[in-house]
């Protein structure tokens, strides 16, 4: 047994190694190898070929790829592992790691926790249980509710079926639940999340402040190229089909926002015990994230209002100056997409749009003496300047729901540097005696 857990420990750490070998340098590299040879290649590859394999790289969703294979290859290690210890029902492990791979390895690490206390729960349950009423059908009903209520209890979330499912499972099993079979079924739970949480970070291919960044990048570039298809729309005209094509783009923001949020609330909470990762460096996502909300919501009432001028019978038009306003806002939500951006940039393109607002409006109560038509533009140009306002964070808006952080436990990151103080005043202490 000793020999075996040898064997499997430094599997482990030459999987962990491999792992993040892959995540940080074998798979960039690769991936610029591959696109400068497709680049060197590609003239001399059939069009058609070229057709086929672009229909099937749009068709096949790389992130969906990847966590089949790392999934794979999850359940693969844990059960060689399992079946190298020994352990009853190898199959446990392997099923454990399958569901405890995750986007990051703080995400896989934190479910399966919630799965291992499920399972410790199930286990308690019935040995209560079983020892109690025995295998009844009476039995079966008592672990199976009991077990769902103290998931919920012991706040499992989406785990919670854990703790009755491992009950039932292990009633499947067929054999008295001894307390060797406890442990070893708990060593099998725990050995497939460890694999989980190695190999989850090859899933993601981005560490979760990467991957976050990235969202909300995504996020801003959207709003941004929406924006600039409004404000050629206004300028060149634009029919009803359009309106509802952009109309319909606005929403789909709002669902990708969800994805941002994700990964943002993902951040926070790895952030937590990241030797690495600051919580003062997550504060400023988590205020973009909160900008991209507040813009997400003017950009559709834009597309709204530009799609109710044309759906709507005898309604105003929305006038061609606006255009303008609308295309100096897309380049400031441009500049926004890039998190590492100069603040100088971004605020002298932020001063261009509310000169170019002025502009606009001054120009439009001259040229123009429809009311209907003034106050279109002003509903707009409220838009416009409410985006303004939440890219430059001046919005009073953004500070309304946010619950101020109270006293809690502090991150690692920021007690580290504290511990490291108080060793170093020590071993100065120490070496002045």
């Amino acid at each position: 047994m000793p020999r075996s857990l040898a064997v499997v420990a430094l599997s482990l750490l030459l999987c962990a190694i491999t792992a993040a070998l892959l995540r940080r340098t074998v798979r960039p590299a690769v991936e610029s190898a591959t696109r400068a040879v497709y680049t060197r290649i590609r003239p001399f590859i059939p069009a058609r070929i070229r057709r086929l394999a672009s229909r099937c790289r749009n068709r096949v969703d790389p992130e969906v790829a990847r966590s089949a294979v790392v999934t794979s290859a999850a359940a693969g290690i844990a059960w060689s592992a399992a079946s190298t210890l020994h352990l009853a029902g190898p199959v446990v492990a392997a099923i454990s790691a399958t569901l405890s791979v995750q986007l990051s390895s703080h995400a896989s690490l934190r479910e399966g926790t919630q799965r291992l206390v499920g399972t410790l729960a199930g286990l308690a349950l019935t040995v209560a249980v079983w020892g109690t009423f025995g295998l009844t059908p009476l039995s079966i009903a008592v672990i199976t509710g009991c077990g769902l209520l103290a998931g919920r209890l012991l706040r499992l979330g989406d785990s919670s079926v854990t703790v009755p499912a491992t009950s039932l499972g292990i009633l499947v099993a067929g054999s008295a639940v001894t307390e060797s079979f406890v442990w070893q079924r708990v060593a099998a739970t725990a050995l497939g999340i460890l694999v989980g949480v190695i190999l989850s970070p090859l899933v993601g291919g981005a560490t979760p402040l990467e991957r976050a960044r990235r969202e909300l990048a995504d996020m801003s570039t959207g709003i941004a190229l929406l924006l600039g298809h409004l404000g050629a729309g206004v300028r060149d005209g634009y029919t009803r089909d359009q309106a509802a094509e952009w109309l319909a783009r606005s929403r789909e923001l709002s669902e990708e926002l969800d994805d941002a949020v994700t990964a943002v609330d993902d951040l926070l909470r790895q952030a937590r015990w990241s030797l690495t990762t600051p919580v003062t460096r997550v504060a400023p996502l988590r205020q973009t994230l909160r900008a991209l909300e507040h813009g997400v919501h003017q950009v559709n009432s834009v597309a709204r209002s530009m799609f109710d001028a044309t759906a709507t019978p005898h309604a105003p038009g929305v006038p061609e100056q606006i255009g303008q306003v609308l295309t100096a806002a897309s380049e400031a939500f441009a500049a926004h997409a890039d998190l590492t951006q100069d603040t100088e940039k971004l605020h002298h393109l932020l001063e261009n749009l509310r000169d170019v607002r002025r502009q606009t409006l001054r120009k439009v109560r001259t040229e123009v003496d429809d009311t209907g038509v003034l106050v279109l533009t002003g509903s707009i140009i409220t838009d416009i300047d409410r985006m303004a306002g939440t890219l430059e964070r001046s919005a009073p808006a953004l500070t309304v729901g946010v619950r101020e952080p109270g006293p809690g436990i502090p991150a690692v990151s920021e007690v580290l540097p504290a511990v490291k103080l108080i060793w170093e005043k020590a071993l100065t202490t120490k070496s002045g005696r």
